[in-house]
């Protein structure tokens, strides 16, 4: 890597970590009772008065014995296999057909459970007490768009009627809740529990909350230090992982009166916590259970686009990603698609870059004269940048055609993070082979045969590119390790793409120096 591509990245580097410094949210939650909190706003829960009530993680079940078998009823769409238990009236499973993973099997983010892990199911309806586990099973409907599924339990003389809405051309899932009172029941306080996606075959798979922001116009993730925070009646409130999510979306009858969630060794499970309900009541649920990919999530809801984090360039982000899924159905190879969709990038920014070099070639013949102007006048700063500008003006030199070479590269920064956003992230890549020992882009190259070819070109850059300054050489010589270190653990399909632009700067150098001397 030459200097001048070096300054960009560095340069960059340090323009986003200051944009990132300047505009994060310095917003702290507030201590406080509900009553003083904005929807949808963090806040520790209070642990005083009954109103200010402590949140509730737990469920209520018992063990003992076990008199009813379980039914499992499976519904198919053409995105999804959904299936659900009577043990507590819960979708036990949910597998994509569209996502596959290892072998070839759809990938699945709810997956079923053993009769002692039942708590860990998805849409368990808790009560403070005598939470209803076993459910009678109904019916199921089905219409042209959508399948509803009906369940009913009892509980502290309530009967609870709970019925999914599958619909049949996306992601979206409605639960209904109907309380129906007995004479003599008493008041009770319902909470709901699903767990954040998780598929299990991914490396060092993270889960993060979702929550709105206070704008109610979009989203973000909830990191693990702020589990312990309670939010106030949000509209949407979930848990995601790298490629998928499951997360409330529309709640039009005010159920959910504070979000939290709840932490079990890696697993995460948000809590919608419901009203205390003294009457007979109803209430409908949408939720968005499905893959993080942008036409989907805007299908359901526009603010769930914030989910890709794609940050302050999601506009580039969304150009790269659609250029790149219209390259794939052009090739069929994810591998192909983004050497293509490099060279499509590069090529615009080649003429700048040679010329800029070119210049900046030119300018260094002269340095030599410059450096001695500028020991002759160093005490005289007046002088010598009288005689700077006459030496300039004379042999018909800018001041910042030393910079010309550095400029395409800071243009074509801004592509390499949104493109580091899109390759790192996207469902599409996982599991998608390229060729040989490259069978997931998503992942490291596993014989890290890409990082130590970008290595040795980034070598070959700098023999291209002769630098005289020791320092500075022995600067760039050190560079192509700490860059393989770091990407030595990168997506196959990043390091592939940093290593494409690696061969066309050789190939701009060879250029440069064949036919422009």
């Amino acid at each position: 890597m030459d200097k001048k591509l070096l300054l960009a990245i560095v340069l960059s580097v340090g323009t986003l970590f200051i944009y990132n410094y300047i505009t994060k949210d310095k917003q702290k939650p507030r201590e406080g009772v509900p009553q003083n909190i904005k929807s949808g706003q963090a806040y520790r829960a209070p642990s005083t008065k009954e109103l200010n009530r402590p949140i509730n993680t737990e469920i209520d079940f018992i063990d003992k014995k076990v008199k009813v078998n379980e039914q499992v009823k499976t519904f198919n769409t053409d995105y999804c296999e959904i299936s659900f238990s009577n043990y507590g009236g819960v979708i036990s499973s949910v597998e994509f057909k569209k996502h596959l993973g290892e072998n070839s099997y759809p990938l699945k983010t709810i997956l079923p459970k053993t009769f002692y892990e039942r708590e860990q199911a998805a849409f368990l309806l808790a009560l403070e007490e005598e939470t209803p586990f076993f459910y009678d099973f109904i019916n199921s409907k089905n219409f042209d768009d959508h399948t509803d599924v009906t369940y009913r339990a009892e509980a502290k003389n309530w009967i609870i009627n709970k019925t999914y809405t599958i619909y049949k051309d996306s992601y979206k899932i409605d639960l209904k809740l109907k309380f129906n009172k007995k004479s003599d029941a008493l008041a009770i306080r319902p909470r709901l529990f699903f767990p954040a996606p998780f598929i299990g075959e991914i490396e060092n798979e993270l889960q993060s909350g979702v929550v709105i922001n206070l704008d109610g116009k979009s989203v973000k993730a909830v990191s693990a230090r702020d589990l312990d925070l309670t939010w106030a009646d949000p509209s949407i409130f979930g848990g995601q992982d790298k490629y998928f999510v499951h997360t409330l979306i529309s709640d039009n009858a005010n159920f959910v009166q504070r979000g939290f969630f709840r932490k079990v060794e890696d697993r995460l499970f948000p809590i919608l916590e419901g009203p205390e309900l003294n009457e007979e009541s109803s209430f409908k649920l949408s939720f968005y259970v499905g893959p993080k990919l942008l036409e989907d999530l805007v299908a359901i809801d526009p603010r769930l686009e914030g989910l890709l984090d794609f940050g302050w360039l999601s506009w580039l982000c969304k150009i790269l990603l659609k250029l790149l899924k219209y390259i794939y159905s052009l090739v069929g190879n994810y591998g192909l698609a983004i050497i293509i969709m490099t060279i499509l990038l590069k090529i615009p920014f080649m003429p700048m870059t040679i010329k800029g070099n070119k210049k900046m070639k030119e300018y260094q013949k002269h340095m030599p004269a410059l450096t001695r102007i500028r020991t002759k006048y160093k005490n005289d700063p007046q002088k010598l940048n009288a005689e700077i500008i006459r030496f300039h003006k004379e042999r018909g030199l800018s001041p910042t055609a030393q910079l010309s070479g550095c400029l395409p590269y800071l243009i074509q920064m801004p592509i390499l993070f949104a493109l580091y956003r899109v390759l790192g992230n996207y469902l599409g890549l996982y599991q998608a082979p390229f060729f040989g020992w490259i069978t997931d882009l998503s992942s490291k190259d596993p014989y890290y045969i890409l990082p130590i070819l970008m290595g040795v070109t980034m070598i070959i850059q700098q023999k291209m590119s002769p630098v005289n300054d020791s320092k500075t050489k022995a600067m760039m010589m050190f560079m192509p390790l700490v860059m393989m270190a770091i990407f030595i653990n990168f997506p196959a399909g990043v390091v592939l793409y940093w290593l494409m632009n690696n061969v066309l700067l050789i190939g701009e150098s060879y250029i440069g120096k064949k036919f422009l001397k």
